[in-house]
């Protein structure tokens, strides 16, 4: 069956199921404590694993041990942690993590954001902006990967498969896009060395096309592919700051010039304007596709309600 006809209701035909609106606040405050209790129980396997990993196995090899555990312990409890969380609260099957298609879309969506990636690191170094002086293992590798899976999974069960997804069952897709696209962005205003402008940015570049990609399926798995290799790629591969985190160096060790507006500065490449128009317009893609497909639906006044969830 094609991946794009796979839906859990047919949105062109401005229908959609209503759960309740008791019951949507039950989801929202169960979507964020499981968000905090993934991000608890996972920055708690480092301490516990380092000591005894440490001494049975050389430096490196502890290090990705632990890293992967981690990453390990992430997708297990976010990916059963959701579909345990919608199976409670809205009484149906989490059609959202789950799907025989899911591989595929996961695959497309690393695709994506690498491809993106690659892009904007292609232009920075077009333009004399970005120079890599070394290519050799580095622990910025691992700071990756963990930002890659940590951030591809848990903030994308929050953001779009609870955020999302519950506004839109109220307002529709573009305002439930809009809105969920501002409140990450601004999120981003916690992380070290972030400014009102680079969470703008992130609203653009990111809200736009990670929620765009879940509006195209209905599914978290090819959102989750672009985010993880938008992290991954960026500060694992090219050695850019990961949201104003991160170790300053990757795969490669690299050196950027220029003016902020151009390289980002400390908040990393997510802060370039290279990166907003490119993944803006990547965003803007998407979503005509879903629009196009019929898979974006009106708000609540404009809709036929189906009783049930």
């Amino acid at each position: 069956m094609s991946t794009m006809t796979q839906v859990p209701y047919a949105p062109d035909s401005s229908t959609i199921p209503d759960s309740g609106g008791r019951r949507l606040w039950i989801q929202a405050i169960a979507g964020v404590l499981l968000f905090l209790l993934i991000q608890i129980i996972v920055y708690g396997v480092r301490p516990a694993l380092q000591p005894t990993v440490g001494h049975a196995l050389p430096g490196p090899a502890a290090a990705v041990a632990v890293v992967l555990a981690e990453c390990a312990v992430c997708v297990v409890m976010t990916v059963w942690g959701y579909r345990l969380l919608i199976r409670w609260t809205a009484r149906r099957r989490a059609f959202e993590m789950s799907g025989p298609d899911a591989l595929h879309e996961l695959a497309v969506g690393m695709g994506l954001g690498t491809g993106l990636m690659c892009a904007v690191f292609g232009i920075l170094a077009l333009v004399g902006a970005y120079r890599i002086s070394r290519v050799g293992w580095s622990e910025g590798i691992l700071v990756g990967a963990e930002a890659g899976v940590l951030g591809g999974f848990t903030e994308e069960m929050l953001m779009r498969g609870v955020a999302l997804r519950l506004i839109e069952t109220r307002l529709g897709s573009l305002w439930a896009l809009t809105l969920t696209s501002f409140i990450f962005g601004l999120l981003h205003l916690f992380n070290p060395e972030a400014s009102l402008y680079d969470c703008l940015a992130i609203v653009l570049e990111a809200g736009l096309l990670l929620g765009a990609c879940y509006l195209l399926t209905r599914r978290l798995w090819l959102s989750i592919g672009v985010h993880s290799a938008w992290n991954f790629v960026q500060g694992g591969i090219f050695g850019s700051d990961i949201s104003g985190t991160g170790s300053g160096r990757g795969l490669f060790e690299a050196a950027f010039s220029g003016p902020d507006w151009l390289t980002g500065g400390d908040m990393g490449v997510e802060g370039s304007v290279v990166t907003v128009v490119v993944c803006t317009v990547a965003g803007v893609v998407v979503l005509l596709t879903a629009r196009r497909r019929g898979m974006l639906v009106p708000p609540r006044s404009r809709r036929t309600v189906v009783a049930g969830s």
